[in-house]
């Protein structure tokens, strides 16, 4: 009996050490299409202008201004002048000045991770689940699960052909005050910005529903974010 157990724990071992093993080729994948690692570790901050149309009469439509910086900072200004104003600094966060919480400050956080989520998967491949692939269009779609902190995470949905992220979504924990919550976003239009791959163009849902359409005019990688930019 106590052979049989160790050849079962070998087993077991030998297969969870083979089903790890199995994501780097597809991560190293996904880091070349992306602009390789070396650069996608360097970025430090970047600004994303265009606009957001909003699917629903109760979403907000105009010029959008994405500024994020790592780690997990983020400021999205909608409306010019703005008239939505969101901010995240780690375990912050404010809508248009008052401090938010619960699903509202996690619906910003999974953005910031959303964001920088070929980095966000690469810095956090340990962590990494497989999960059962998903048909995307007609292409078959290997999914990647990154747990995050307080019952959080972010799903992606890469083609194992080109490395690209064409499918993500952000779950908020089933025990929260309205249940679980998911933020679906698909990604086309790809172009390279300075040597690294950004999506142009994105389709928002949440819970299957669509919210709102982004698309992109302009990608700048920065040195470093503005000083104020993750104020309130």
């Amino acid at each position: 009996m106590r052979f049989q157990c160790h050849l079962f724990i070998f087993a077991l071992a030998a297969c969870q050490a083979a089903t790890a093993a199995d994501h780097s080729p597809l991560l190293d994948k996904m880091a070349a299409a992306y602009g390789g690692r070396a650069r996608l570790e360097k970025i430090g901050a970047f600004r994303q202008i265009g606009r957001v149309d909003a699917a629903t009469r109760i979403g907000t439509s105009g010029p959008i201004v994405r500024t994020f910086a790592r780690p997990l900072k983020l400021r999205v200004e909608i409306g010019e002048p703005p008239t939505e104003v969101r901010v995240l600094d780690g375990a912050q966060g404010w809508r248009n000045g008052k401090a938010v919480t619960g699903p509202g400050y996690e619906a910003m956080l999974l953005q910031a991770v959303r964001l920088d989520l070929p980095f966000q998967l690469l810095s956090n491949q340990p962590k990494l689940v497989e999960k059962e692939p998903m048909d995307y269009h007609g292409v078959q779609l290997r999914v990647l699960e990154l747990p995050l902190e307080n019952g959080l995470s972010i799903t992606a949905g890469l083609d194992p052909k080109t490395g690209r992220i064409l499918f993500s979504t952000g779950n908020t924990p089933a025990s929260g005050p309205m249940g679980r919550l998911s933020f679906e976003t698909s990604y086309s239009d790809f172009s390279v910005v300075d040597g690294v791959l950004f999506a142009f163009n994105e389709v928002n849902l949440a819970g299957g529903a669509k919210t709102a359409d982004i698309v992109l005019s302009l990608v700048q990688l920065l040195k470093s974010a503005p000083a104020d930019a993750f104020k309130p």
